[in-house]
């Protein structure tokens, strides 16, 4: 094994474990959404929210939460699928 190669394995390891060390350039990582305070309640609909968009989406009752700005949305399966827009930037 000559020099060359044993330097590229030395530094392929070291990426490697550096990658899993977590080390290296950093990463976004989105918050996740706060759980429910109740399963399927949601939180109280302050005065400003737009209306509701249905009773029920996929045999679940439609929720607020205040989670990014606030809007309307269901829980399934421990995450929230939103259905309406942030009412206060009217973004997604």
């Amino acid at each position: 094994m000559n020099l060359k190669s044993t330097l590229s394995a030395v530094a392929a390891a070291a990426a490697l474990t550096a990658g899993a060390l977590g080390f290296g350039a950093a990463t976004a990582i989105a918050q996740p959404p706060p759980p429910p305070p109740a399963p399927g309640l949601g939180e109280p609909v302050p005065t400003w929210a737009p209306r509701k968009p249905a009773e029920n989406w996929a045999g679940q009752p439609v929720v607020w939460t205040s989670a990014w700005g606030g809007r309307w949305g269901v829980w399934i399966n421990g995450g929230f699928i939103p259905l309406s827009k942030n009412p206060v930037t009217n973004g997604g």
